[in-house]
């Protein structure tokens, strides 16, 4: 069995997506959580990039390049599916996911309004890293602010489409995640999981387990939560890489 290291923040999309593809394959692995504000758990990688995932004596980075590396290396329950074809429409859903479900995420805590709502949610943020990698009192009463700052989400912004408002790509969103369903079971109507469900699942469920939010607003629709049913046979009761005592609702 290969020794199997996963560095990041379990507050990162990407890095809990890289997670519930090793959940999927069934491969264990170590998570290493990596503080954010002295990133020195990857400072082997020269870089401060996450994830890092490290197989034996090798270390690669970004989620889907790692995806494919994994169905390199362990070819059981394929990510990226059988064919060509099938990989082509998989990293078309995975780019999707990317450039509109995650971009909103951070979009709406570079844009959004410094107001109760917002610090409460950004110090829930804080008090998850700080479970893991401990911050100073200092940082976390900051993080409101941090999160506007941070060069990654100012990297992302970058993506963004100037002619389409905030509101409009949050209407926009919850539409697309149904089209790209097609009928199920899984996205892209695949009858088995793929890269794409495990970039989704881990987004649109984090807020809810962690207590951020206390509706899961996915339910409310019967395809999504058909394919909600469908995602947690393969994925652990905690499948966000935070530890159990940060999670306040189960799904239901």
């Amino acid at each position: 069995m290969a020794d199997i290291k996963l560095y990041g923040y379990s507050t990162s999309p990407f890095v809990r997506k890289l997670a519930c593809c090793l959940y999927y394959k069934k491969l264990p692995f170590e998570f290493i959580p990596v503080n954010p504000i002295d990133p020195k758990e990857i400072a082997f990688t020269q870089q401060t990039q996450v994830p890092v995932l490290q197989i034996d004596d090798e270390w690669r980075t970004d989620s889907t390049p790692l995806a494919l590396w994994l169905d390199e290396l362990f070819p059981e329950k394929p990510l990226l599916g059988n064919t060509q074809e099938e990989r082509k429409n998989i990293l078309a859903l995975d780019s999707w996911v990317t450039n509109s479900l995650i971009l909103a995420a951070f979009r709406s805590g570079y844009e959004g309004e410094m107001n109760a709502k917002f610090r409460h949610r950004a110090w829930r943020l804080a008090a998850i890293v700080s479970s893991q990698t401990p911050l100073s009192d200092e940082v976390r009463n900051t993080w409101p602010d941090l999160l506007k700052m941070a060069p990654f989400i100012k990297h992302m912004m970058c993506d963004l489409d100037p002619s389409e408002t905030l509101a409009e790509m949050q209407a926009r969103i919850p539409l697309q995640l149904i089209e790209n369903l097609k009928d199920g079971p899984f996205f892209g109507g695949r009858g088995e999981p793929s890269l794409a469900d495990f970039a989704i699942f881990p987004q649109v469920v984090f807020t809810f387990m962690v207590g951020i939010d206390q509706h899961l607003g996915l339910t409310r629709v019967p395809s999504l939560n058909n394919w909600l049913n469908n995602m947690k046979p393969f994925m652990p009761k905690n499948p966000l890489l935070v530890p159990d005592f940060m999670i306040v609702n189960d799904l239901p």
